[in-house]
Parts: structure tokens; sequence; C-alpha cells
């Protein structure tokens, strides 16, 4: 039975195709020629190899060469490949740094895997011309056996889901205000942040899977700029026109302070029109207006909103006394016991509307406040764009039937008188 096992064998190796087996590249003639001179010892090799249970010549990790090593040395190999290549991930953002550790997202190297990969090459079959010839392929053009790793990407998300907490914010527009002395005060607006850690997760899957994360990774969260900037309100510098008038307390009060607070806080760039009652919105008691006077059809009356009126004509004097240009303007069905005649502005929701233009170089910026009994609507701006003049509303004719006049002054001499409009109340 052992001849027969030995003409088995010899029959097999005359049938193996050596020339196949050496046309592989890299193979020198030199090399190809000790092979063959070999051919006899070949299986005997072959198996010795195989049952040394060591890598394999050719075979590298990390492009270092582990051929020789034994089960428990090429282990220890791709741990301390795993100790260098498994590091503290940082991820920075402006002046934040945010650090994720191994151990945080469990984060395992799969050492058993590689090692077991590792030996596996050039004994992996039953057949000893097999293992030879990936003994030979594997001798001549190397084989890298690279070792990967695990995590739990559950773990991940609520790291970077907290990283984002950190960094995510709303935009807040830049605004402007006044101080006690009447300068104007500016406050810078921010950027919003919004940090997609969907996305982020997913471009560190492959990195992580194949040890190759960067030390330290820099964030670029999506920012949304706000709708009034800074740069939108860098050339703001002095109050162009203010008017005030005053009110009693209570409902209409109430509502008067509601559309002011609208209002207050506009900015119109140059050639943009502002639009009353489109800025406040229509005046329901879901918007927290209340019932007070209100003229309807001719009459006095009782209507949701009553006292709004007040505002959009406060706000047309400061209009004009800040050189913009008005669109669209009513007055009143009688004349106004709270501003001068000629000088009202009435509004009607859906009906009526109080618009002006910003006809100046640079924005302007619409501020509203109610002090006790008092309203006042300023218009910011910038100080140049009158180009040292001053303006006055001059009015002639009757209480019924009077006439309004823009007049520009500059060094005390006119140099602009515009006529505005003729009104006729009931």
């Amino acid at each position: 039975m052992q001849s027969a096992k030995v003409n088995e064998e010899t029959v097999k190796a005359s049938a193996f195709d050596w020339k196949s087996l050496l046309s592989v590249k890299g193979a020198s003639v030199a090399t190809a020629a000790a092979v063959l001179v070999a051919g006899g010892v070949t299986f005997g090799v072959s198996n010795s190899i195989a049952e040394s249970q060591k890598v394999v010549s050719g075979v590298k990790a990390d492009g270092a060469p582990i051929s020789g090593l034994n089960e428990e040395g090429t282990r220890k190999a791709f741990e301390g490949i795993a100790s260098n290549k498994m590091h503290t991930i940082n991820f920075t953002y402006g002046d934040k740094t945010f650090s994720i550790q191994p151990s945080d997202i469990n984060w395992t190297p799969n050492v058993d895997e590689a090692t077991k990969n590792a030996l596996s090459y050039g004994r992996s079959s039953n057949s000893s011309i097999d293992n030879l010839k990936d003994q030979i392929q594997t001798a001549l053009n190397g084989r890298e056996v690279n070792l990967t790793a695990n995590y739990d990407e559950n773990l991940l998300n609520e790291k970077l889901n907290a990283i984002a907490a950190d960094i995510n914010c709303q935009p807040v527009n830049a605004y402007c205000d006044l101080d006690n002395s009447g300068n104007v005060v500016k406050y810078a607006g921010v950027i919003g942040k919004h940090l997609d850690t969907e996305t982020l997760a997913q471009s560190l899957k492959d990195p992580l899977n194949s040890l190759n994360v960067q030390d330290n990774i820099e964030l670029t969260p999506e920012e949304t700029q706000p709708f009034v900037t800074t740069e939108d309100i860098s050339q703001i510098d002095s109050v162009l026109g203010q008017y005030t008038t005053s009110f009693y307390l209570g409902d209409r009060g109430d509502n008067i302070s509601l559309a002011a607070s609208s209002i207050n806080d506009t900015l119109l760039k140059p050639g943009w029109t502002f639009s009353f009652n489109d800025v406040v919105g229509e005046r329901s008691y879901s918007a927290g207006y209340k019932t007070a006077g209100v003229i309807l059809n001719g009459r006095p009356a009782q209507g949701v909103g009553g006292g709004i009126c007040q505002v959009s004509s406060t706000l047309y004097n400061a209009v004009l006394l800040a050189g913009l240009t008005p669109t669209e303007r009513s007055p009143h069905y009688f004349p106004s016991s709270y501003i001068a005649s000629g000088r009202d502005a009435t509004v009607a929701y859906g009906q009526i509307d109080f618009k002006f233009r910003n006809d100046l170089p640079h924005n302007v910026y619409v501020l509203a406040y109610t002090y006790g009994s008092r309203l006042t609507c300023y218009i910011l701006g910038t100080k140049a764009d009158l180009n040292g003049n001053t303006i006055k509303i001059e009015t002639s004719g009757s209480r019924m039937y009077p006439s309004v006049y823009r007049v520009y002054y500059k060094d005390g001499q006119v140099t602009k008188d515009e006529f505005l409009h003729t009104d006729s109340y009931h």
C-alpha cells in the first residue's frame, strides 16, 4: 500500500505544470532553475513548511516582514501595530478641541483574525502542490496582511452628537440700539452652525475599520448667515430721524406697544420697500391684539387692534425726517388728536397700507419703543447720506385742508423744498 501511495504522488508530480508554476511576476531564470532542481523534493518541502506553523517567506504586516514568526510571535506583531495605530482621535473647531478615546467607542483591533490570515498562506490547501505554489508566489511577490478593527457605531454617534451640541447654534441677527445719551450702539450678529454628524460618522467608518484615522480632524460645520449681518449695520452711525407721540395706557396702549415691537429692529437696504401691514401682520386676538377705539366707515367704533394707526403715523414722521421716500400713505377720515393735521398715516390690514422706500446710499435701521405713555420711532443710518442737511416738516393751510412740505436746510439755507401732499379731512 505504501508503494502504491508513492507511485500516486509521482504521477501527480509528473503531471504538474512546472512552467505554469514558475511563470510568476518577478521570478528570475535562476530562481526557476533552482525550483526545477528542487522538484524532486517538492512535496517534502511543502509539507515541512506547512507543518512548521510559522509564517512563510514573503508575508508582511504594515510593510514589515513577519516571516518565520510562530503564532504567538505573529499575534504580538499585530498587537504592536494596533498599539501604534490606535490613538485618541481629536476633533478641532476654532479654539475648541474634542477628544474620543478608543475605549469610548469600543474600538478593537482584529488581532486574532489577522494572525490566522498570516499563518494561512502556504498551508490552506489539502494539496501539497497548491501549497507549494502558494509558498513560492508569496516568497516572490509578497503578501500583505492588513490588520482591521471594529467599533460600536452607536457609541460613536453619541460622542459626535455631544460634540455637535457644543458647536451647533442658530443664527442671531446683528442689531442696533441707543445708549442713554442717544448714541448708536451696535451688536454683532451670530453665524448659525450645524455639524452634520451623520456624514461625519460615515466618513470615519473606513478609517476606523482600517486603523487609518488621523490624529487631528478639523470639523467644518455648515454655516448660516443671519438675516441681518454685522456687515449690514457697520456703516450705521447716527439717528437720521425720530418722532414721538403720546397715548393713554390701557388696551389701546397695549396694541400700540405690540405693533411697535413688530417694526422694531427692521433693516432696509438701499432700494428696499417697507410695508407696515406686511411687517406688523394681521391685527387679531390670536396675535395678542385687543379691542380699542377705531374709525369704521367714517364713524368712531370699537375694533381689534385699535390704536395701530398711531404707530404708522409716528413712523411716517420719522421716515420723513430721515429723508426716506414714502410710496403709499393715506390720511384718516378725521384729523387725529395725537399728531398734527396732515402728518398722519392710517392703516387697515388688507385694505390700506403705509409704505416707504430707502433711497439713501446705505442701509437704514428702524427702532420703535414705548416708554410709559410715549411712543418713539427712530430711523438710524449713515449721517453722511444727508450731506450735512437737516430736515423739517412744514405745513400750510388749515387744519382740515393742510398741505405738507419736507424742507432740507444746510448752514441755515434751504437746499431743497419738497411738496408732499394736501389732505382733505371731514
